[in-house]
């Protein structure tokens, strides 16, 4: 009887210990990409959070700049802008080829902006006064702005995995 039923004992421990080997080796394996992911997903998380933050911030100055803007205050919005730049470019492991492209478009659209802006301001006659006030409609109208951000933001969600988020 201890014949027949030695190769079941064994073969069940065998498989237990196969299964616990497994599963050890399944555990780490998942607890580390697991760790990972989540420190990307943080990583995306922030890197977003600062993009739309500073696409705003930008969207707000040019605003000002053009109402109450002087020629000094060029500088720091250039500054600016080359920084959103830079931030962008820093970070393009974690953007899509789109999410790039849509980035270097705003970008052109903010700069566009502010050398018309800057024009007017720093040369106080009235040749760039007609650029001026279209730069001004295109900022108050925010068509090329929003278009670009409601892109990126449902890109975000997508990449987030929270299309559907509503809260």
């Amino acid at each position: 009887m201890i014949g027949k039923i030695l190769p079941a004992i064994i073969t069940i421990l065998g498989n237990l210990v196969f299964y616990l080997w497994i599963k050890g080796r399944v555990d780490k394996s998942l607890e580390k990409n697991k760790i990972a992911y989540g420190g990307v997903f943080k990583e995306k998380v922030n890197i977003y959070r600062e993009l739309l933050e500073r696409t705003y911030t930008l969207k707000k100055d040019l605003s000002r700049f053009q109402y109450v803007g002087v020629k000094e205050d060029g500088n720091a919005i250039m500054e600016k802008i080359n920084d959103y730049i830079q931030f962008a470019s820093i970070n393009q492991p974690f953007l899509s080829d789109a999410m790039l492209t849509d980035l270097n478009t705003l970008r052109t659209e903010f700069q566009d902006v502010f050398d018309n802006f800057y024009r007017h301001i720093a040369n106080t006659d009235s040749e760039y006064l007609d650029n001026f006030f279209q730069a001004g409609n295109k900022l108050r109208s925010n068509k090329p702005f929003k278009e670009i951000e409601e892109r990126l933001v449902a890109e975000m969600r997508r990449d987030l995995k929270i299309e559907n988020f509503d809260g």
